[in-house]
Protein backbone atom coordinates (compact mmCIF):
# COMPACT_ATOMS: atom_id res chain seq x y z
CA UNK A 1 0.00 0.00 0.00
CA UNK A 2 2.05 3.06 -0.95
CA UNK A 3 1.05 6.18 0.60
CA UNK A 4 1.70 10.11 -0.02
CA UNK A 5 0.88 13.05 0.93
CA UNK A 6 -2.11 13.03 -0.84
CA UNK A 7 -3.43 10.56 1.29
CA UNK A 8 -3.15 12.61 4.43
CA UNK A 9 -6.98 13.33 5.65
CA UNK A 10 -6.15 17.32 5.34
CA UNK A 11 -9.99 18.16 6.06
CA UNK A 12 -10.10 15.60 9.34
CA UNK A 13 -7.31 16.84 10.75
CA UNK A 14 -8.12 20.78 10.03
CA UNK A 15 -11.34 20.09 12.04
CA UNK A 16 -9.44 18.12 14.88
CA UNK A 17 -7.25 20.95 15.13
CA UNK A 18 -9.89 23.32 15.32
CA UNK A 19 -11.62 21.43 17.55
CA UNK A 20 -8.55 21.07 19.98
CA UNK A 21 -8.25 25.31 19.80
CA UNK A 22 -11.59 25.46 20.55
CA UNK A 23 -11.74 23.01 23.47
CA UNK A 24 -8.62 25.18 25.04
CA UNK A 25 -10.14 28.32 24.85
CA UNK A 26 -12.89 26.83 26.33
CA UNK A 27 -10.04 25.77 29.34
CA UNK A 28 -7.70 29.00 29.56
CA UNK A 29 -10.65 31.47 29.23
CA UNK A 30 -14.42 30.62 29.14
CA UNK A 31 -14.41 28.72 32.51
CA UNK A 32 -12.70 30.55 35.05
CA UNK A 33 -15.46 33.50 34.05
CA UNK A 34 -18.06 30.45 34.60
CA UNK A 35 -16.67 29.52 38.19
CA UNK A 36 -17.51 32.83 39.41
CA UNK A 37 -21.37 31.73 39.11
CA UNK A 38 -20.64 28.03 39.97
CA UNK A 39 -18.26 25.26 40.83
CA UNK A 40 -20.62 23.34 38.56
CA UNK A 41 -19.39 24.51 35.28
CA UNK A 42 -15.71 23.29 35.78
CA UNK A 43 -17.39 19.75 34.69
CA UNK A 44 -16.66 21.43 31.60
CA UNK A 45 -13.22 20.36 31.59
CA UNK A 46 -13.89 17.26 31.59
CA UNK A 47 -13.68 16.64 27.98
CA UNK A 48 -11.14 19.30 27.81
CA UNK A 49 -9.28 16.46 29.89
CA UNK A 50 -9.93 13.53 27.60
CA UNK A 51 -9.43 15.68 24.19
CA UNK A 52 -5.20 14.93 25.52
CA UNK A 53 -5.20 11.81 23.35
CA UNK A 54 -6.12 13.14 19.65
CA UNK A 55 -4.02 16.34 20.92
CA UNK A 56 -0.83 14.54 21.46
CA UNK A 57 -2.06 12.22 18.28
CA UNK A 58 -1.80 15.29 16.08
CA UNK A 59 1.23 16.48 17.25
CA UNK A 60 2.67 13.00 16.54
CA UNK A 61 1.38 13.46 13.09
CA UNK A 62 2.66 17.11 12.76
CA UNK A 63 6.32 15.56 13.58
CA UNK A 64 6.17 12.97 10.80
CA UNK A 65 5.09 15.89 8.48
CA UNK A 66 1.17 14.42 8.03
CA UNK A 67 -0.42 16.87 9.53
CA UNK A 68 -0.63 18.74 5.85
CA UNK A 69 0.79 18.00 3.00
CA UNK A 70 2.52 21.67 2.56
CA UNK A 71 5.49 21.44 5.28
CA UNK A 72 4.97 24.90 6.14
CA UNK A 73 1.46 24.65 7.02
CA UNK A 74 2.11 21.28 8.98
CA UNK A 75 4.87 23.13 11.15
CA UNK A 76 2.60 26.52 11.72
CA UNK A 77 -0.40 24.09 12.86
CA UNK A 78 1.87 21.65 14.76
CA UNK A 79 2.86 24.73 16.77
CA UNK A 80 -0.36 26.01 18.02
CA UNK A 81 -1.03 22.58 18.82
CA UNK A 82 1.73 22.36 21.11
CA UNK A 83 1.86 25.74 22.61
CA UNK A 84 -1.80 24.54 23.61
CA UNK A 85 -0.57 21.26 25.18
CA UNK A 86 2.22 22.89 26.77
CA UNK A 87 5.18 22.11 25.21
CA UNK A 88 7.36 23.58 22.23
CA UNK A 89 7.22 21.47 19.02
CA UNK A 90 10.69 21.95 18.37
CA UNK A 91 11.09 19.40 21.66
CA UNK A 92 8.18 17.02 21.08
CA UNK A 93 9.75 16.57 17.32
CA UNK A 94 13.62 16.17 18.18
CA UNK A 95 12.21 13.66 21.58
CA UNK A 96 9.81 11.57 19.53
CA UNK A 97 12.34 11.17 16.83
CA UNK A 98 15.20 10.22 18.96
CA UNK A 99 12.59 7.71 20.39
CA UNK A 100 12.28 6.22 16.80
CA UNK A 101 16.05 6.17 16.44
CA UNK A 102 17.13 4.51 20.17
CA UNK A 103 13.80 3.24 20.96
CA UNK A 104 15.10 0.26 23.42
CA UNK A 105 18.83 1.09 23.34
CA UNK A 106 19.54 2.59 27.15
CA UNK A 107 19.01 5.37 26.08
CA UNK A 108 15.24 4.88 25.55
CA UNK A 109 13.85 2.10 27.84
CA UNK A 110 12.30 3.70 30.81
CA UNK A 111 11.07 1.31 32.79
CA UNK A 112 14.32 -0.60 32.73
CA UNK A 113 17.10 -0.50 35.23
CA UNK A 114 19.68 -2.26 36.51
CA UNK A 115 18.27 -3.16 39.27
CA UNK A 116 14.26 -2.43 40.39
CA UNK A 117 15.70 -0.55 44.15
CA UNK A 118 13.77 2.27 45.76
CA UNK A 119 14.96 4.67 43.72
CA UNK A 120 14.54 3.49 40.44
CA UNK A 121 10.94 2.37 41.23
CA UNK A 122 10.14 6.19 42.74
CA UNK A 123 11.27 7.25 39.62
CA UNK A 124 9.30 5.62 37.26
CA UNK A 125 6.73 5.53 39.08
CA UNK A 126 7.02 9.53 38.71
CA UNK A 127 7.19 9.29 35.41
CA UNK A 128 4.86 7.37 35.13
CA UNK A 129 2.03 9.13 37.06
CA UNK A 130 2.57 12.82 35.32
CA UNK A 131 5.69 13.37 35.81
CA UNK A 132 6.90 12.94 31.79
CA UNK A 133 4.35 15.76 30.65
CA UNK A 134 5.20 18.11 33.99
CA UNK A 135 8.76 17.42 32.57
CA UNK A 136 7.58 19.07 29.15
CA UNK A 137 6.07 21.58 30.23
CA UNK A 138 8.87 22.99 32.41
CA UNK A 139 10.86 23.01 29.31
CA UNK A 140 9.25 26.15 27.81
CA UNK A 141 10.04 28.07 30.69
CA UNK A 142 13.85 26.63 30.91
CA UNK A 143 13.61 27.64 27.41
CA UNK A 144 13.75 31.09 27.37
CA UNK A 145 16.60 31.07 29.95
CA UNK A 146 19.58 32.33 28.93
CA UNK A 147 22.01 30.45 26.59
CA UNK A 148 24.81 29.70 28.92
CA UNK A 149 21.98 27.74 31.81
CA UNK A 150 19.84 26.35 29.10
CA UNK A 151 22.99 24.88 27.36
CA UNK A 152 23.41 22.57 30.61
CA UNK A 153 19.47 21.89 31.25
CA UNK A 154 20.28 20.70 27.41
CA UNK A 155 23.26 18.36 28.24
CA UNK A 156 21.29 17.95 31.52
CA UNK A 157 18.19 16.41 29.50
CA UNK A 158 19.86 14.55 26.37
CA UNK A 159 23.48 13.39 27.36
CA UNK A 160 26.72 15.06 26.58
CA UNK A 161 28.76 13.91 23.76
CA UNK A 162 30.02 10.08 23.81
CA UNK A 163 32.92 8.79 22.09
CA UNK A 164 31.09 6.38 20.44
CA UNK A 165 28.41 8.55 19.12
CA UNK A 166 25.63 6.80 21.03
CA UNK A 167 23.76 10.20 21.87
CA UNK A 168 21.53 12.18 21.39
CA UNK A 169 23.84 15.37 21.90
CA UNK A 170 24.27 16.31 18.20
CA UNK A 171 20.40 15.96 16.84
CA UNK A 172 19.34 17.93 20.35
CA UNK A 173 22.81 20.67 20.15
CA UNK A 174 21.66 21.14 15.98
CA UNK A 175 17.63 21.31 16.72
CA UNK A 176 17.44 22.87 20.45
CA UNK A 177 20.76 25.33 20.52
CA UNK A 178 21.31 26.34 16.93
CA UNK A 179 19.65 28.56 14.53
CA UNK A 180 16.83 28.36 13.56
CA UNK A 181 15.35 25.89 16.59
CA UNK A 182 16.84 27.84 19.43
CA UNK A 183 14.26 30.97 18.65
CA UNK A 184 11.51 28.97 18.15
CA UNK A 185 12.40 27.14 21.30
CA UNK A 186 12.49 30.75 22.64
CA UNK A 187 8.85 31.74 21.00
CA UNK A 188 6.85 28.60 21.83
CA UNK A 189 8.86 28.45 25.53
CA UNK A 190 7.78 32.26 26.23
CA UNK A 191 4.34 32.09 24.73
CA UNK A 192 3.55 28.99 26.97
CA UNK A 193 4.70 30.19 29.86
CA UNK A 194 2.70 33.61 29.58
CA UNK A 195 -0.59 31.45 28.48
CA UNK A 196 -0.55 28.93 31.55
CA UNK A 197 0.44 32.17 33.98
CA UNK A 198 -2.57 33.95 32.45
CA UNK A 199 -4.90 31.05 32.58
CA UNK A 200 -3.80 30.58 36.63
CA UNK A 201 -4.44 34.33 37.35
CA UNK A 202 -7.92 33.77 35.42
CA UNK A 203 -8.93 31.14 37.82
CA UNK A 204 -7.96 33.83 40.99
CA UNK A 205 -9.16 31.28 43.69
CA UNK A 206 -10.09 28.41 41.30
CA UNK A 207 -6.71 27.83 40.43
CA UNK A 208 -6.65 24.40 41.78
CA UNK A 209 -9.23 23.05 39.07
CA UNK A 210 -7.60 24.62 36.42
CA UNK A 211 -4.39 22.45 38.46
CA UNK A 212 -6.47 19.17 38.67
CA UNK A 213 -7.43 19.43 34.92
CA UNK A 214 -3.82 19.92 34.08
CA UNK A 215 -2.68 16.83 35.97
CA UNK A 216 -5.71 14.73 34.14
CA UNK A 217 -3.66 15.77 30.85
CA UNK A 218 -0.12 15.28 32.83
CA UNK A 219 -1.66 11.34 33.35
CA UNK A 220 -2.95 10.79 30.57
CA UNK A 221 0.20 11.53 28.55
CA UNK A 222 2.92 10.25 30.75
CA UNK A 223 0.54 6.68 31.75
CA UNK A 224 -0.09 5.88 27.95
CA UNK A 225 3.32 7.17 26.48
CA UNK A 226 5.59 3.67 27.37
CA UNK A 227 2.67 1.42 26.82
CA UNK A 228 3.36 0.13 23.59
CA UNK A 229 6.72 -0.72 24.56
CA UNK A 230 6.85 -2.01 28.17
CA UNK A 231 9.16 -4.77 28.40
CA UNK A 232 9.76 -5.36 24.60
CA UNK A 233 13.02 -6.75 23.82
CA UNK A 234 16.39 -4.89 24.05
CA UNK A 235 18.11 -2.63 21.82
CA UNK A 236 15.66 -4.01 19.13
CA UNK A 237 14.33 -0.38 16.98
CA UNK A 238 11.82 -1.78 15.72
CA UNK A 239 10.37 -3.33 18.84
CA UNK A 240 6.70 -2.16 19.73
CA UNK A 241 3.27 -3.47 19.92
CA UNK A 242 -0.56 -3.40 18.46
CA UNK A 243 -2.53 -2.96 20.80
CA UNK A 244 -6.71 -3.50 20.63
CA UNK A 245 -8.89 -1.00 20.96
CA UNK A 246 -12.51 -1.08 20.38
CA UNK A 247 -12.93 1.17 16.69
CA UNK A 248 -14.61 3.88 18.41
CA UNK A 249 -11.62 4.00 20.51
CA UNK A 250 -9.26 4.05 17.59
CA UNK A 251 -10.79 6.87 16.49
CA UNK A 252 -10.36 8.65 19.22
CA UNK A 253 -6.50 7.58 19.54
CA UNK A 254 -6.29 8.39 15.86
CA UNK A 255 -5.18 4.87 15.50
CA UNK A 256 -2.10 5.15 17.71
CA UNK A 257 -2.56 2.13 18.84
CA UNK A 258 -1.36 0.52 15.42
CA UNK A 259 2.02 1.07 17.30
CA UNK A 260 4.05 -1.37 15.75
CA UNK A 261 2.71 -0.48 12.32
CA UNK A 262 3.75 3.15 12.73
CA UNK A 263 7.15 2.15 13.81
CA UNK A 264 7.41 0.02 10.81
CA UNK A 265 6.00 2.68 8.35
CA UNK A 266 6.32 6.17 10.05
CA UNK A 267 5.17 7.78 6.85
CA UNK A 268 1.67 6.41 7.34
CA UNK A 269 -0.32 8.85 7.82
CA UNK A 270 -3.12 7.67 11.27
CA UNK A 271 -5.90 7.60 8.46
CA UNK A 272 -3.98 4.87 6.81
CA UNK A 273 -2.55 2.85 9.81
CA UNK A 274 -5.73 0.39 10.01
CA UNK A 275 -5.45 -0.65 6.68
CA UNK A 276 -1.89 -0.97 7.01
CA UNK A 277 -2.17 -3.01 9.91
CA UNK A 278 -4.52 -5.69 8.18
CA UNK A 279 -2.77 -5.68 4.38
CA UNK A 280 1.04 -5.90 6.64
CA UNK A 281 0.47 -9.32 8.21
CA UNK A 282 0.15 -7.65 11.75
CA UNK A 283 -1.51 -8.99 14.99
CA UNK A 284 -1.98 -7.31 18.65
CA UNK A 285 0.39 -8.03 21.08
CA UNK A 286 -2.42 -7.47 23.77
CA UNK A 287 -5.69 -5.36 24.43
CA UNK A 288 -4.90 -1.47 25.21
CA UNK A 289 -5.79 -1.40 28.44
CA UNK A 290 -4.44 -5.17 29.59
CA UNK A 291 -0.94 -3.18 28.22
CA UNK A 292 -1.52 -0.29 30.09
CA UNK A 293 -2.44 -1.57 33.29
CA UNK A 294 0.61 -4.08 33.26
CA UNK A 295 2.96 -0.57 33.45
CA UNK A 296 1.68 -0.86 37.31
CA UNK A 297 3.72 -3.90 37.85
CA UNK A 298 6.73 -1.21 38.01
CA UNK A 299 10.43 -1.00 36.52
CA UNK A 300 11.99 -4.25 35.08
CA UNK A 301 15.24 -5.15 35.78
CA UNK A 302 17.75 -5.30 32.73
CA UNK A 303 18.55 -8.83 33.15
CA UNK A 304 14.89 -10.40 33.20
CA UNK A 305 14.61 -8.81 29.89
CA UNK A 306 18.16 -10.37 28.54
CA UNK A 307 16.51 -13.40 27.66
CA UNK A 308 15.89 -13.71 23.90
CA UNK A 309 11.34 -13.93 23.41
CA UNK A 310 9.68 -15.83 20.95
CA UNK A 311 7.55 -13.55 19.51
CA UNK A 312 4.79 -16.20 18.84
CA UNK A 313 3.75 -16.01 22.41
CA UNK A 314 1.69 -12.99 24.00
CA UNK A 315 3.61 -10.04 25.43
CA UNK A 316 2.56 -11.14 28.68
CA UNK A 317 4.47 -14.29 28.93
CA UNK A 318 7.26 -12.19 28.02
CA UNK A 319 7.07 -10.30 31.43
CA UNK A 320 9.20 -11.18 34.54
CA UNK A 321 6.58 -13.06 37.25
Amino acid sequence: MALSSTDIPVRENGALVSLIVALNVVQFAVVPLLLLQSLWWALLLVPVVLSTTPTWALIHEGIHNNLHPDRAVNERRARLVCILFGSPFQLLRLGHLMHHRFNRSELNRPEVAPRAGPLARLRYYALLLGGLWIGELLASVLAILPNRFYRQIIILGFGDETPDGKSMWAAARRQLLEEPGRTRMRIDGAVITALFTLAFLAYGAHWWVLALALYGRALLVSFFDNAYHYANPLDEPMAGHNLALPRWAERWFLNYNYHAVHHARPQVPWSGLREAFGSGGHRYGDDFTTAALRQLRGPIEEQALAEPTRPDLPLSSHLPR
